[in-house]
C-alpha cells in the first residue's frame, strides 16, 4: 500500500472515530485560534478540535497536493494524558491516533 493510501487510511478511520464520539460534526474554532504556537494548540483548542480543523486538514492538504509528508508525528503520548479521565470511551480514537503515529515512525526508519 503506497504511504498515501495507507495515511488515508488511518485519517478516514481518525475521523470515523471522532464521528462516533460526536466530536466530528463540531463548529471550526474562531479564526484566533489557529494563531496559536503552543503544541496542539492545547491553549485555544480541545484535542479533538485540533485533530479535525489541523491535523487531518493539513495532512489531506498535503496529500492533494502531492506535498512532502512531515518526518515524525508523535501525537499518542498527548492524547493518552488528554483522554486519561475517560480514556476506555476513547478507546477507539486512540487506537488511531497511536496508528498515525506508527505510520511516521515506519516511514522514518527507512
Amino acid at each position: 500500500m503506497s504511504d498515501y493510501k495507507e495515511l488515508e487510511a488511518i485519517l478516514t478511520e481518525m475521523e470515523t472515530e471522532l464521528s462516533k464520539l460526536g466530536l466530528w460534526d463540531v463548529p471550526e474554532p474562531e479564526a484566533k485560534a489557529f494563531e496559536s504556537r503552543t503544541p496542539f494548540f492545547l491553549d485555544t483548542m480541545e484535542l479533538h478540535e485540533w485533530l479535525r480543523y489541523v491535523l487531518i486538514k493539513k495532512l489531506r492538504a498535503l496529500m492533494a497536493a502531492s506535498g512532502t509528508l512531515p518526518e515524525k508525528v508523535e501525537i499518542f503520548p498527548y492524547a493518552y494524558e488528554f483522554y486519561n479521565e475517560d480514556r476506555s470511551r476513547y478507546l477507539g480514537l486512540l487506537r488511531s491516533i497511536h496508528r498515525l503515529d506508527s505510520f511516521f515512525r515506519k516511514r522514518e526508519r527507512r
